[in-house]
């Protein structure tokens, strides 16, 4: 049926909402670095405590989803986004408010929980909208949104953080989530997989007659047309089983954790395990690079001043540098668009997360220079971005093969709940690989973290 209402306007703009989301997930992530040299200097941080603050929206994410995999197969795509977006956006404006340190943590925890539903409800929801010979594309754009809120999270905090305060960053950084709900109310139907897998044949027939009108192909979707879905395999298989199960009335607690359990089957078993170290290995190298990149550039602008640890005025051209190395992603984003689908998503993501690991070397080897005064600051600082750009461009071709790749790789019925598992590998990752960096960044030989990066990422 999907393939009868075809791929056109109707998928560009749930593509582009659906950008929100995910750009969403990227100010709440990044946000966390971009205050941590000014924050950290109002509240008198150490550097575990800086650790656990840039940790904190991964704990609230690693804690959330599995339950939002959960309620995604259980209530739906659309309402488990909306109301991740709501989470999302209430704890985000709450840090804003903070007065002290405890409180900014619990508030960045709880919106972390709202981040992991807003993942993984766009990237389960996106794919089943789209004819197969579309999907490559519209993924890699959705997944273009995380350069999106990049590009807007340095930018207001290159504009706002100098003059205005971390606070009022934190306020304007919650606006694309809050955009992505209003959006997702106001316009976003159920995704037409999950209502014919559910057995409601009826509204998933209106859905797909809405994109065919959307995409001016309504012609081509016969009157009397009825979506169903043939449940692969039969009761022999985990999945069949919870397909036919899915279509009878809702159960107890047993029926909400049905896709879980089909997770585990050996026939879906290994490949959730592989993708899930992939998750874990990848998210532990980028986030645990890119989240200090604020921290090095503000080390390195300390080193030719004179000001301390807790009471520096942090120089707009640590904001700028990161700006610069947010836009290394547009041409990532644009080479990956056409790989995935013209040398494939494994050898894209082979390829640049090798490529990507290359390029920490590099920036270690900058720091290293810069530390021991081998070169000039001035040239180490042009070295230091230099190598942040191109990790950045070459790794999120990898994270826009991934996505794709894992959104691929689970039927309809346990979908939305893979990707929240594998979610959760990533979020521990990237958990662990802050902490660790947090807690040795501030050393005089900070070459550890990034070659437990850099390993990560190979």
């Amino acid at each position: 049926a999907i393939e009868l209402a075809g791929a056109g306007a109707f998928q560009v703009r749930l593509t582009a909402l659906l950008m929100l989301a995910n750009a969403g997930d990227a100010v709440e992530v990044l946000s966390v670095a971009l205050i941590l040299p000014t924050a950290g200097a109002e509240f008198g941080l150490s550097a575990s405590q800086k650790g656990a603050l840039t940790s904190a929206v991964f704990a609230g994410a690693l804690l959330g989803s599995f339950a939002w995999g959960l309620a995604g197969d259980r209530v739906g795509r659309r309402r488990m986004l909306a109301t991740a977006l709501a989470v999302n956006a209430l704890f985000a404006l709450a840090s804003g408010t903070a007065r002290t340190f405890w409180f900014l943590v619990t508030c960045r925890v709880l919106a972390g929980v709202g981040v992991s539903g807003c993942n993984t409800a766009a990237f389960t929801a996106l794919p089943e909208f789209l004819p197969c010979h579309a999907r490559g594309k519209h993924t890699v754009a959705l997944a273009s949104g995380w350069m999106v809120g990049s590009i807007y999270s340095a930018s207001i905090g290159w504009a706002l953080i100098p003059t205005r305060g971390w606070r009022t960053f934190v306020f304007v950084s919650a606006a694309p989530a809050l955009a992505c709900l209003l959006g997702v109310v106001a316009w976003m139907p159920e995704s037409p997989r999950f209502l014919a897998v559910r057995g409601r044949g009826e509204e998933a027939t209106e859905v797909i007659r809405r994109i065919a009108r959307g995409n001016a192909r309504e012609a081509r979707v016969p009157r009397d047309a009825r979506v169903e879905v043939g449940v692969r395999s039969s009761r022999a298989s985990p999945v069949g089983r919870l397909g036919a199960a899915a279509r009878r009335k809702p159960g107890g607690f047993g029926a909400w954790i049905a896709p879980l359990r089909s997770l585990c089957e050996p026939s879906l078993r290994s490949r959730a395990a592989s993708v899930g170290f992939v998750w874990f290995s990848l998210s532990w190298g980028w986030y645990g690079m890119m989240l200090w990149l604020p921290e090095y550039f503000a080390r390195l602008a300390d080193a030719d001043g004179s000001s301390t640890t807790n009471e520096r005025h942090v120089s707009t051209n640590v904001y700028a540098e990161n700006a610069a190395v947010a836009w290394a992603n547009l041409p990532g984003n644009i080479a990956s668009a056409f790989l995935v689908d013209s040398v494939g998503r494994r050898a894209t993501l082979t390829w640049c997360m090798a490529s990507a690991a290359i390029a920490i070397a590099v920036f270690a080897l900058a720091v290293s220079w810069a530390a021991g005064g081998g070169v000039s600051r001035a040239a180490a600082g042009r070295l230091y971005v230099a190598s942040a750009c191109a990790f950045n461009a070459l790794s999120v071709g990898g994270w826009n093969a991934l996505d794709l790749f894992t959104s691929e790789a689970f039927p309809t019925e346990v979908r939305s709940t893979a990707m929240g598992a594998l979610g959760a590998c990533g979020r521990l990752g990237s958990a662990i690989g802050t902490f660790v960096a947090g807690v040795t960044v501030s050393s005089s030989y900070p070459m550890p973290p990034l070659a437990l990066c850099g390993g990560a990422m190979l």
